[in-house]
């Protein structure tokens, strides 16, 4: 009987072991982008209500696993596994954008389409690239969005254009990557608001680019 104890435990007590020295399991992670406020202007450029809507993506930009190449070739993408945004970039970038329009006295009113108010503009865009870049040379960051800008009654285009950013990463780590990409957003939208002041005081369309 004490043998056959033994020979039903000894399994039991391997398998405990290989439990005891397996690695522990990675946490996930989570990151939200942070763009800084902007000055504010002496008064409204547009006067009225600026209707912000969720920026449209594909594929990879639309899910919430932060992006990177490997490679640091654009057309060679992976997802982290346990690195997370917060939200999906859509309606992260599209937040952050009403927060730093609001800041920056572009419009009266800066609202998102789901409030339901009249707008009379309505600044729509599409995420083209938003992932760390690992090789190829030092750690960066690339971020490209296209804005457009619309006068909502008479349905004229006041500016649509893609601005991009490159910006070096401290390190490889993720965290120096999400402080790149902070920056890089910084300066889209930064260019984005110099531009539809413009356009609107000019009272022309600039060309895309």
């Amino acid at each position: 009987m004490k043998h056959l104890r033994l020979l039903f435990c000894a399994p039991l007590l391997l398998l405990n072991g290989c439990f005891s020295s397996a690695p522990p399991v990675p946490r996930d992670h989570y990151y939200r982008v942070l763009v800084s406020a902007p000055a504010r202007s002496d008064g409204p450029m547009l006067q009225g209500v600026l209707s912000v809507a969720p920026l449209e993506a594909d594929g990879l930009l639309r899910e919430r696993p932060v992006v990177y190449s490997a490679s640091g070739e654009s057309y060679e993408m992976q997802q982290h596994d346990y690195h997370y945004w917060t939200d999906p970039p859509p309606r992260m970038l599209q937040i952050q954008l009403i927060s730093y329009l609001r800041h920056s006295g572009l419009a009266e009113t800066v609202v998102a389409p789901d409030l339901r108010i009249e707008a009379d503009y309505e600044l729509s865009g599409r995420i083209k690239r938003l992932e760390r870049l690992l090789g190829g040379g030092p750690p960066r960051v690339v971020a490209e969005i296209e804005l457009a800008l619309v006068e909502s009654k008479s349905n004229r285009l006041i500016l649509v254009r893609s601005y991009s950013a490159e910006v070096p990463s401290a390190d490889e780590s993720v965290t120096s990557s999400i402080t790149a990409l902070n920056t890089a957003l910084s300066r889209i939208f930064e260019s984005f608001l110099t531009d539809a002041g413009w356009s609107k005081s000019a009272d022309v369309a600039p060309a895309s680019g």
